[in-house]
């Protein structure tokens, strides 16, 4: 034995001794795993094979002379991966080495894969440092390969030529071939990371960017730009309403900040946004544009909600004095009205009957609903079942009106909702219903109209979905159409919608409404389940 064999040569001959190994007997791989196993456990190590593979081609390129072969393992000392001298493969296949063999001590003595892997440090291994005699006309190099960032055993590479070939430079080439294997690895785990990061920090958040090449080609669209926008693009100049924004910053340096910006979701909900962009310059030159969407939909209708109910408080401020100030002489002049009505002319009269009455009756009525919507209802509350309301009560007040204007109303009451019980008003209820179904008849396009009203059961509450096929509402209106005196139409006071969102607020419930032009639009309201007590 030579006496300047390593002490780790030393060890492994003498347990080979102790266990009882033949040294001229030709052993081989008791374990291999199966190909599906194999498969699994290259596939789980997919990344790093293709970074050891990389690097061990280029060392098998630069020793092009050498008929060397290089063998990989994983932490365990399984093989998976072969490469190299097809004579020096032809010759472990006869000892049963295959992809999927299990190196260790016991069962192939003396060898670099499982010493590499138990001392941690490279291994050489020439002629009869081997305990077996025919592995003597090989010299064997192998080396430990980590992520070092944690000192976490990833497997072994390892190196084996004929023993005529050894070199006493190949374990320090190995050692500085698996430094860049390192290196590597450790790179692609901390970018791998940075990714991560990225999007958890582009996507996680409610904003959309938008990245651009100078051309303005989309190179960067994030998960909520698409979310806007509900279709792929190629270019910034097909996106609506911001690709404008996005030529001017390409063409013309432009920085835009904080612009407003209202978009349409694919189910006709408004997304309201602030717009950013600026170029993106190497050095002076501009090589792309970046844009932000920051979503402001939550904060707008925070903000709208806060006006109204400070408009309300106003309004209740001043609703005392308007029933004061204005209810009182109306009503006198009206009597005065149909007093003087029977000593004037036949024309006199018919002017004061058909329009200077009915127009003092209008103004009485916008006083009544302002009112309405400035103080809390006093009427009185009963529980109702929702089949009845709907098909027994509400039907028949829309059902003529219905026929006299030609629309297709129907009514969906599925079993599940229809047995359910409100406590509501039934007539300011009716008033909600009589509202949309008026608001309807004054959206019909050039089709027949069609209005729908369903029921649905959701966290304890009735969904009640309210929806026609008429004009719809523009995007950047629809979120207005509850404030008082707000009016589309020529002869609207605007206080319909607001009289029926106050209606259901004092029913404890919550009304909302989408659209989309040229296809309808949706009123939901929820109101809470009233149970027996």
């Amino acid at each position: 034995m030579n006496e300047k064999e390593p002490h780790y040569v030393t060890l492994s001959k003498r347990k080979c001794k102790e266990i009882g190994m033949d040294p001229n007997e030709i052993v081989r791989p008791r374990i291999t795993l199966s190909k599906l196993e194999v498969q699994k456990r290259q596939e789980a190590y997919k990344e790093i094979l293709s970074v050891v593979r990389f690097f061990s081609e280029k060392l098998i390129l630069t020793l092009q002379e050498t008929p060397i072969f290089i063998a990989i393992s994983d932490s365990e000392g399984y093989l998976l991966d072969l490469a190299g001298d097809d004579l020096i493969k032809s010759t472990i296949d006869r000892f049963g080495i295959h992809l999927g063999s299990l190196f260790r001590q016991e069962d192939t003595g003396t060898n670099v894969v499982s010493l590499a892997l138990e001392h941690q440090h490279p291994i050489q291994l020439v002629g009869k440092d081997h305990y077996h005699t025919f592995l003597h006309e090989m010299a064997c190099y192998g080396a430990p390969f980590h992520y070092t960032d944690e000192d976490n055993l990833l497997g072994s590479i390892n190196i084996m030529v004929p023993v005529a070939f050894h070199n006493p430079l190949f374990l320090p080439m190995l050692t500085q071939l698996v430094d860049s294997i390192e290196r590597e690895l450790l790179l692609r785990k901390q970018n791998r990371k940075l990714n991560i990061f990225n999007q958890v920090l582009i996507n996680g958040a409610r904003n959309g960017i938008i990245i651009t090449n100078v051309n303005g080609m989309i190179l960067e669209f994030t998960d909520f730009a698409k979310q806007i926008f509900y279709k792929p693009f190629t270019s910034i100049y097909e996106l609506p309403i911001i690709g404008d924004y996005f030529k001017g910053v390409l063409t013309m340096d432009e920085i835009y900040d904080s612009k407003e910006v209202t978009f349409q979701s694919a189910l006709g909900d408004p997304i309201i946004c602030l717009f950013d962009a600026q170029p993106i310059y190497e050095g002076e030159k501009i090589i792309g544009a970046y844009g932000q969407l920051r979503d402001m939909t939550d904060r707008f209708f925070m903000e709208e909600k806060i006006k109204t109910a400070e408009k309300q408080v106003l309004a209740g401020r001043i609703a005392a004095g308007i029933a004061h100030e204005i209810r009182n002489p109306l009503t006198t002049v009206r009597g005065y009205l149909q007093f003087l009505e029977r000593e004037v002319g036949t024309d006199i009269g018919q002017l004061f009957s058909n329009l200077l009455i009915p127009e003092i009756d209008r103004a009485n009525k916008i006083i009544t609903d302002f009112l309405s919507i400035a103080k809390p209802s006093e009427k009185m509350f009963e529980r109702i079942q929702i089949k009845h309301f709907f098909t027994n009560y509400l039907w028949n007040f829309l059902k003529s009106e219905a026929l006299l204007h030609n629309v297709n109303l129907d009514f969906n009451i599925p079993p599940h909702t229809e047995n359910l019980f409100i406590l509501c008003n039934r007539e300011e209820l009716l008033q909600v219903f009589i509202n949309l179904f008026q608001n309807s008849l004054q959206a019909e396009r050039d089709i027949p109209l069609a209005v729908n009203i369903c029921t649905n059961l959701k966290n304890e509450h009735i969904q009640i979905t309210f929806s026609d096929n008429g004009k719809g509402i523009p995007a950047n209106i629809v979120t207005n159409i509850f404030e008082p005196f707000f009016s589309t139409k020529d002869m609207g006071t605007g206080l319909g919608l607001s009289v029926s969102l106050k209606i259901i607020e004092n029913h404890n419930g919550q009304m909302t409404a989408k659209s989309m032009e040229n296809s309808g639009t949706t009123f939901i309201i929820e109101l809470p389940i009233h149970k027996e007590t």
